[in-house]
Parts: C-alpha cells; sequence; structure tokens
C-alpha cells in the first residue's frame, strides 16, 4: 500500500473511531427541585431529580444515581430501564433537614459506574440550600445562653479525641444556626480554678452559673460498634465496615441542677473506612494496651513509638481528687506542647493522647521526648519515650483516628458520628425550644433576679489607653459577652474592706453603658457604647436583655 493510501486509510479509521465514541450516551443531571423550597429544621425535604441522556445512543442497562448532603451520602437510588437518547427519567428520595448551610451534590453513574459516555465529566449537578429554625424556635432559643461541656467516651474504642470532638461539632452546629454558645474554655477555668469535679453535675451546673449560661448540656458517647468486613492479611485490609454511633445528652438547669431533658442519637453508616489497616485487629490493639498504662503512676504503653504513631500518656491519682494538666519537652527540655487539664478522682485514671504535633501543628522529628505531670503547683511525675524514624505499617495516620480531623470525617466512622451529630442536635433543639419557657419564667422569679443582679455588679477597675474599660467582675461572676453593663453616677459607695462586696450607695444618675467584648474569670473588659468619662471605682450594674 502507498503512503497515500495509508494516509487516506487512517483517516477513515480515525473517523469510524470517532463516530463510535460519539455515539455513545451522555447522562446528565438536568434538574434538581426540592419540596418545601425553603424548609425549616426539621422537616422532611422531597428531593427530586431528572436524569437525561444527551447522547445519540440509548442506555439500556440500569444504573445508579447518589445523593450526597455535605459531602455525606444520603441515599443511593437505581435507574432500572436505562434511558432511551434525548429521554430523561426522574428519581427521589427524602432528608431530614438540620438547620444549616448545606452543600446538595448529586451525581449520575460515577466514573466507575456501568455506563460507557460520550462525557464522563458532566455527571455531577450541586445546590446550595439553607435550612432556617422555625419563627417560634429563633424566639425561644434566642433568648438562653448555653455551653457544652465535654462528652465523655464510654467506647473504649481507641479513637482519640471521641467525647472532645463531639463536644467542638455539636458547638459549631449551634453557632451556624444562631444559638448562644458561651466559651467552653472559660467553663473549664472556673471549675479549675475553683476546685470543681467534672464528674459531678452540681459542679459542672455551679461552673455553668458563674459563666453566665442558662443551660449546660452534657453527655456521652455510649456505643461506638464498628463490624468491619475487611479481606485481611495481619493487619492490613481491604477496608469497609458497618458502623453504629450512640450518643446521649442531659439538659441540665444551671440555677437548679435539674436535668430538663434527655436526648438520645444514632448514627449509622456504612462504606469504605479510609483507613489503612484492619480497623477491627487495629482497635483490639489499642484496647489491650489500655489495662497496663493504667497500672499506676504516670506511664506510656511502651518506650518508642514510629513517627506519627498516637501516643497514649495515662497517670493514675493516689492522692486527693486533683486538676492535672501534661506537657511535652523535648529531650533537653524545650517545650513542645500542652495537653490539657483533667480532673482524676482519687485511684482513677486518665489518659492524654499526642499527636506528636507541636504547637504550631507540626510533625515533630525523631528524638527523645518528656511527658511532665503539672498539679498547678508543681511538676509532680515525668516519663520519657522515643520517637522513632519510619512509619509502621501496623498503625494509620494519627489524623485518620482523631475525632474532628478532615481526614476521620471522610470515614465511614465519621459519616456515623455525622448522622448521630444530626440526630443530636435535632433532638437538642426541639428540648431547647420546650424548656426555654420554663427558664424565663425562673429568670423573671424575684429570688432569681436577685441572684443575677448580686453576681453582677462591680466597680471600673481601670480604663485602657486603647479605650478599654476593665471591670472587677468577670466570668465566675455570671459576665458573659456581649451582655450590656450601665455605668451608674453615684454616692456614698461602701465597700467591704475583706470581700471588697460593694454594700450600699446612692445612685446619682447613669453616665452611660458599656458592652463587654472579652471576659476572662475575674476581669471583663468593655466598649462604651455611648460618649461618657468613665472614672476608676464608677459602679456598673448588668442591664436584663
Amino acid at each position: 500500500m502507498g503512503k497515500r493510501a495509508r494516509i487516506v486509510a487512517t483517516i477513515l479509521l480515525l473517523g469510524i473511531v470517532s463516530i463510535g465514541v460519539s455515539a455513545l450516551p451522555d447522562l446528565v443531571v438536568s434538574s434538581i427541585n426540592f419540596e418545601p423550597s425553603h424548609p425549616q429544621a426539621g422537616q422532611s425535604v422531597f428531593i427530586e431529580v431528572t436524569v437525561s441522556n444527551h447522547g445519540p445512543d440509548d442506555v439500556e442497562n440500569p444504573f445508579f444515581v447518589h445523593f450526597f448532603v455535605d459531602d455525606r451520602e444520603i441515599a443511593i437510588q437505581s435507574i432500572v430501564g436505562g434511558i432511551a437518547a434525548g429521554d430523561s427519567k426522574r428519581v427521589a428520595t427524602e432528608w431530614i433537614a438540620h438547620a444549616g448551610l448545606h452543600s446538595l451534590l448529586v451525581e449520575v453513574d460515577p466514573p466507575i459506574g456501568r455506563i460507557d459516555e460520550a462525557n464522563e465529566k458532566n455527571n455531577i449537578e450541586t445546590r446550595i440550600l439553607t435550612v432556617t429554625l422555625t419563627a417560634e424556635a429563633k424566639a425561644a432559643i434566642g433568648l438562653l445562653k448555653v455551653v457544652v461541656a465535654p462528652f465523655e467516651d464510654l467506647t473504649g474504642s481507641g479513637f482519640l479525641h471521641v467525647g472532645e470532638g463531639v463536644s467542638d461539632k455539636l458547638i459549631e452546629r449551634f453557632l451556624g444556626i444562631g444559638v448562644r454558645v458561651l466559651d467552653r474554655s472559660e467553663l473549664e477555668a472556673i471549675m479549675q480554678d475553683r476546685a470543681l469535679n467534672p464528674s459531678l453535675t452540681s459542679d459542672v451546673a455551679t461552673a455553668s452559673r458563674l459563666l453566665g449560661a442558662d443551660i449546660v448540656i452534657v453527655g456521652s458517647v455510649t456505643d461506638l460498634e464498628v463490624r468491619d468486613s475487611s479481606f485481611q492479611l495481619g493487619f492490613i485490609a481491604v477496608n469497609s465496615a458497618v458502623v453504629d454511633v450512640h450518643i446521649s445528652a442531659h439538659l441540665v438547669n444551671v440555677y437548679t441542677t435539674e436535668i430538663m431533658g434527655f436526648v438520645p442519637a444514632e448514627g449509622h453508616a456504612e462504606g469504605t473506612t479510609g483507613f489503612s489497616v484492619d480497623l477491627t485487629g487495629f482497635l483490639s490493639l489499642l484496647h489491650s494496651d489500655s489495662p497496663d498504662i493504667c497500672g499506676g503512676g504516670l506511664q506510656t504503653v511502651r518506650s518508642w513509638y514510629n513517627v506519627g504513631e498516637p501516643i497514649p500518656i495515662a497517670y493514675r491519682n493516689p492522692g486527693a481528687p486533683e486538676w492535672f494538666s501534661l506537657e511535652i519537652t523535648t529531650g533537653i527540655g524545650s517545650f513542645v506542647r500542652w495537653l490539657g487539664w483533667q480532673h482524676i478522682d482519687t485511684d482513677d485514671c486518665s489518659v492524654w493522647n499526642w499527636n506528636q504535633l507541636d504547637v504550631a501543628g507540626f510533625q515533630m522529628s525523631p528524638g527523645v521526648y518528656s511527658a511532665k505531670l503539672w498539679n498547678g503547683t508543681a511538676y509532680i511525675a515525668e516519663v520519657t519515650f522515643q520517637i522513632r524514624p519510619g512509619i509502621s505499617l501496623s498503625i494509620p495516620p494519627v489524623t485518620e483516628i482523631t475525632v474532628g480531623t478532615r481526614e476521620f470525617d471522610e470515614t465511614v466512622v465519621g459519616g456515623a458520628f455525622d448522622f448521630a451529630m444530626d440526630d443530636l442536635v435535632a433532638g437538642l433543639l426541639a428540648t431547647l425550644e420546650d424548656v426555654s419557657p420554663i427558664l424565663a419564667e425562673q429568670r423573671a422569679s424575684p429570688q432569681f433576679s436577685e441572684l443575677l443582679f448580686q453576681t453582677r455588679e462591680g466597680q471600673i477597675a481601670s480604663v485602657l489607653p486603647d479605650g478599654r474599660i476593665a471591670i472587677n467582675i468577670g466570668a465566675s461572676a455570671g459576665v458573659a459577652q456581649g451582655e450590656f453593663f450601665e455605668v451608674l453616677d453615684a454616692a456614698n459607695v461602701i465597700v467591704d474592706p475583706q470581700s471588697l462586696k460593694i454594700l450600699d450607695y446612692d445612685i446619682l444618675g447613669v453616665k452611660g453603658q458599656i458592652v463587654i467584648t472579652e471576659v476572662r474569670d475575674r476581669v471583663s473588659y468593655g466598649a462604651p457604647t455611648s460618649d461618657f468619662e468613665p472614672v476608676i471605682g464608677d459602679i456598673v450594674r448588668w442591664l436584663a436583655p
């Protein structure tokens, strides 16, 4: 065959291939509709999707349509009879809406799907959906001030940051829908300062009342069941699992310590774990360490760990109930990371988990490190261990097993937690709406009003060069960020010389108002909302909303 003939044959062949490719079907999501179009929290949203075949060829085989909300799959629907060229078909699912801004993604026949298409890159369509609280819920819940205590981890699962991670997720959800949530770190600071026990509901309620809250939410992650169906070789596995998470929460009235509501929640998910090892084997391995690590004193499981491996450090307290914190240093004593406070009862054991990151979030290099136990007065115990080079194949990266990290949230276990959080938030919002009138009535009663005014009355302690006004009462007196205080023009002020409590004064008038911008335990900082001349010693008095 001559050169010209070969060129013509090649052109003809390319044309045939091109025609063959162009004759393929092309599936697209042509429309997404919601009913109702502006849902409110707790409503069932009907999501209807129209799938069209824009290609010249029919789709004869069945295929699937996947529904995702906030990157979590909520449903898979099938189109059994295929779609003829130029035609469309509809599929639908339902979703129980929770308040906030949500991203809905619909994908038809994913890249690893059943249908060969002319264009595999146009199978996804997204929509943004805003779910609001009902007007009644906004009016009721908007008056409440809520604080969320760290949840207790009762699962024994081996995952890191379980209780704190759930608390953080709940706070984030609440803030996103307009619930007034007070700073949890201030709650913990009050408890440490007053030696209150976080395992006692009455102590948590006392600290919450001093912080200025109406309701404190305490809870626990009661169960985390992972049924792994992986094909495994040692700890290495093709990872898939069925996961069930159970969470419970109590709403506690900070004025009476009465439990005003109990909300159970659960989440279920199936799919790829995302972990690099057999999950069941890994978790049982971690769990088997727990008896040894709490044998007594300050201990780690081993004397060495691989790079990236979580390092559990435990302390069994032989003395009186007390607050303890843990500090990580290098072998030569340089500060690396502070791991926070924990309250440990007599003969109880608590565990801190270090993820090998420093305060800036960077992985520490191999070497020798120490964990030092601090009781608020002195270092009372120390344990040394080594980080070795290399990453063990039997241990997944620490971020993958830490609740609340992006890597964890993308796993099936993270998905189960998110479904449980949806259930928990919906139940808590309904309960908060129910108890709000009761709390409003209590706040309006003379005894509660007197208590609030007594604990939120102070004096100007300093006027700073930047214009901020410091007052001598803070979180321990119930002051909260965003509250307003009036500054009084007063005479004959009588202050107890020992307690410094204001006993009496004569009001001449009101000089102005300040709004609280920052709260610490015994001092608060405010900004004036009107033009007046503040003077050190001026009386400040809380203004009821």
